[in-house]
């Protein structure tokens, strides 16, 4: 790998368009050529990746090996990177963050995502999700996210940014304009941030200005348009255009009002909302590019040429491709690409150890929220209330797994726990459940893409949450958690007495749900988010 930044004068065309793709990077496959980022580990929308960190390192290896210019590895470490690699930590989803309301958290979130990235060298994350989910019905953000209200975020995303930035690891604001007004989900078709101009730029332009205020590598392009600010309209749709193709909203508006040095990466070009614009999908990577696009998550096979065609046949001018190169390699020359000792795994101390694991359990316990406690359910005294029913309701079954540990952390403290976690519960048996049971717990479990679709419950888990309200018993004996969407309070329990929004299907947020139900911690966190007015 070089030692020094290269001169972009001195770069071939092929290596300047290299530069512009971030591939995905496969354990079965092997790159053919050397881009300027890779994709690696697990994603949002998957499982984290099972295999161990000598392995992982292993392939990051072999990719750095082939590339002269270094590589830029990332993932999408939203919540830590144990939900990405599962041998390493995962923190409180970010809206379990929000709820702690405090900034020193927030740049430690930061930090211990930074030193468990770069132990397996990545140095770049596609995080913090910096959008505010305004609307409750939204699909794609909710507890991604860390709240609906501009003044927290301000707060609390630029130090995250800066735990990130201060110990190595390139950040990203994602997704420009701002998701979480639309009630749709851009991974299957384009949406739309609806705000007024004014609105908008009080409330996510001032995030994102804030982000940008406090160094942030990056901004990730989302396939979302913000009519508003936008006059381009597609011939052929008549609609407006999202970010990811419109120069007004890239060019003009983050690179030029906003003043955006750093890289403009675009969110995945296989999804829904940037398909079907343009004939084909590279036709439309190269309007990307032209718009202002610095970086092509996972293009086509025929970008690369279809690029090279265009700026020599003049469509592309070069100065668009050297601004972008410029980018990419300014924020890797700052995060020490180049540095001649620069070593392509960080060793992770003892004392950091510690740290993580001290943070992540401070983390989790911090963000619980008591929304409701009408009857003075908790906290729970083992000697009045001896017998526990639990009813898991979750649409992703292997959050039951994480669920089980409400059980043994119960009975670990004395309790009898009837737990239930099949299918739909007749109206005979939820009678059993209340009738033979001091408390009744029922906990959800939600994220999204756990799974693809809309938050909600259907089906079997649907007749679960009705059967709670079909006792005459369950106003006195019934209490609900969510571990994941904090509007199910409003959306199936307006009628529960107590309530508590945990925010994360994690079994540290599981643990410390449990340690401040019986009264071991206080119930320290603050609703990020605004919730139906019968809760004040």
């Amino acid at each position: 790998m070089k030692k020094q930044i290269p001169n972009i004068k001195e770069m071939t065309l092929r290596e300047k368009i290299n530069q512009t793709i971030v591939i995905k990077m496969k354990k079965e496959e092997k790159a053919d050529f050397a881009p300027g980022a890779a994709f690696f580990f697990g994603e949002i929308i998957t499982e984290a990746d099972e295999a161990g960190l000598d392995e992982l390192r292993g392939y990051v290896k072999e990719l750095a090996d082939i590339c002269d210019i270094p590589p830029l590895i990332t993932s999408d470490f939203e919540n830590g990177c144990g939900s990405m690699v599962k041998s390493l930590t995962p923190l409180p989803y970010m809206m379990g963050l929000g709820a702690t309301n405090d900034a020193q958290t927030a740049y430690d979130y930061g930090k211990v995502t930074a030193i468990e990235a770069l132990s397996i060298g990545a140095n770049w994350t596609f995080s913090p999700v910096s959008d505010l989910n305004r609307n409750s019905r939204n699909p794609l953000i909710n507890n991604r996210g860390l709240t609906d209200d501009t003044s927290l975020a301000v707060k609390m995303l630029p130090q995250i940014v800066k735990g990130m930035q201060d110990n190595g690891l390139s950040a990203c604001a994602k997704h420009f304009p701002g998701d979480g007004m639309d009630y749709r989900d851009q991974h299957i078709t384009t949406t739309y941030n609806d705000c007024e101009l004014d609105d908008w730029r009080a409330t996510y332009g001032k995030v994102f200005s804030e982000m940008i205020n406090a160094g942030v590598d990056s901004v990730m392009a989302g396939h979302i348009g913000l009519p508003a600010y936008t006059k381009e309209i597609s011939e052929r749709f008549k609609m407006p255009l999202p970010a990811t193709l419109s120069k007004e909203l890239i060019t003009d508006l983050l690179k030029g009002e906003m003043g955006f040095d750093g890289i403009v990466v675009t969110d995945a070009l296989g999804m829904g909302g940037f398909a079907g614009w343009y004939p084909t999908n590279t036709q439309a990577e190269i309007e990307s590019f032209k718009a202002g696009c610095d970086m092509m998550l996972w293009p086509t096979k025929e970008y690369a040429d279809a690029l090279e065609a265009a700026i020599l046949s003049g469509d592309v001018p070069m100065s668009r491709l050297d601004d972008a190169v410029t980018r990419i390699l300014r924020v890797k020359e700052k995060r020490g690409l180049f540095d001649p000792d620069r070593k392509l795994f960080r060793e992770i101390s003892e004392e950091e150890v510690s740290f993580i694991k001290s943070f992540q359990k401070r983390c989790s316990e911090k963000g619980i929220t008591l929304v409701r406690n009408r009857l003075d359910h908790f906290p729970l005294d083992v000697n009045k209330t001896k017998k526990i029913g639990i009813v898991v309701i979750s649409e992703y079954k292997p959050a039951l797994e994480e669920a089980k540990a409400l059980k043994t952390e119960f009975e670990a403290r004395g309790f009898e726990v009837d737990y239930n976690e099949t299918g739909k519960i007749s109206e005979q048996e939820a009678k059993r459940i209340f009738d033979e049971n001091d408390i009744v717990i029922y906990a959800t479990f939600s994220r999204p893409f756990r799974p693809v679709g809309f938050i909600d419950y259907t089906a079997e888990r649907a007749m679960r949450l009705r059967t709670s309200y079909s006792q005459p018993n369950y106003v006195d004996k019934l209490a609900v958690v969510s571990f994941g969407s904090p509007y199910f309070g409003d959306q199936y329990f307006e009628k529960a007495q107590t309530y508590v929004n945990a925010y994360s299907m994690l079994e540290c947020s599981v643990k410390a749900f449990v340690r401040a139900a019986c009264g071991e911690i206080d119930f320290e966190g603050v609703s990020p988010v605004k919730l139906n007015v019968y809760d004040k």
